[in-house]
């Protein structure tokens, strides 16, 4: 009786807490020691740099006398008078409305993909290296995986977003630009932001559980989707205020859960190979 006692406890699967903070601690591990995230962290802070410095200028191919004649979308980036511009996302609807546009992604809502990429590269390397067996054969259930790669990816898209607004103020104490700004509009907005990373992230790790070891699927797919749902990030201005706050962290909830059941449900449903 009592070694069938301490054989179930044995094999028992550890608590939810016990399991989950565990893949944390392997995951955040991980995070710090991959280049990848580093790398993103510095294109975060010269992103900003770059823009400013391209602000205004014609990025459209030179045309020849017949080509004039053809209405030809042309490719400009924004002419940007205040810094914090490039905290707006005032070319959420520009996006749409014509994918040349440069204005509808200078902006911080490019990191949103980043943070995409970044857990693509770690589901990667989990299927390419057959560590997601190891991991789920240990004791780690698919709901843990799915908690756990989610909040590397808030964390890393939470990092970047710190990394771009150092960025944009070295840029613009560099080009001259205003700093003029509503505080308080300023601060809701980069909440917000921080809130909504939890929706797109969810949203891109259910794309690279679906592709796995398949990394350039996983990218493109990652750029598509988020280039589909990128309007959806304009609902955070410089204009914000704390109800853009609060119903972003409505819809950051919301979308975190929607997403990472369907993530976890193509675990269940996939085998792991």
């Amino acid at each position: 009786m009592t070694g069938t006692m301490v054989s179930k406890e044995t094999f028992e699967s550890p608590a939810f807490s016990n399991r989950v903070s565990s893949m944390l601690k392997l995951d955040f591990y991980r995070l710090f020691h991959t280049p990848a995230f580093f790398i993103m962290l510095i294109i975060a802070a010269i992103i900003p740099a770059m823009v400013l410095s391209l602000s205004g200028a014609d990025m459209s191919p030179p045309l020849s006398n017949s080509e004039h004649a053809v209405n030809t979308p042309q490719m400009a980036m924004p002419e940007f008078e205040n810094t914090w511009q490039l905290i707006e996302s005032t070319g959420g609807s520009a996006v749409a409305e014509n994918p040349l546009d440069f204005a509808g992604f200078a902006n911080i809502n490019m990191l949103f993909i980043f943070a995409g990429l970044l857990m693509a590269i770690f589901v990667a390397h989990d299927y390419s290296s057959g560590f997601v067996k190891s991991i789920f054969t240990a004791h780690s259930k698919k709901i843990d995986y799915v908690l756990s790669k989610s909040a590397v990816g808030i964390f890393g898209g939470a990092g970047m977003i710190v990394t771009y607004v150092f960025g944009t103020v070295i840029a613009g104490l560099f080009t001259g630009k205003a700093f003029d700004v509503n505080v308080s509009g300023l601060i809701f907005c980069l909440i917000s932001k921080l809130f909504l990373m939890g929706v797109f992230c969810s949203l891109f790790l259910g794309i690279a559980v679906f592709f796995r070891n398949r990394l350039w699927l996983t990218i493109v797919f990652t750029f598509l989707f988020g280039m589909m749902f990128y309007p959806a990030a304009s609902v955070a201005t410089l204009n914000s205020t704390i109800i853009t706050v609060f119903l972003t962290l409505i819809a950051g909830v919301i979308g975190a859960i929607a997403f990472g059941a369907v993530s976890t449900l193509i675990l269940k449903k996939r085998d792991l190979a």
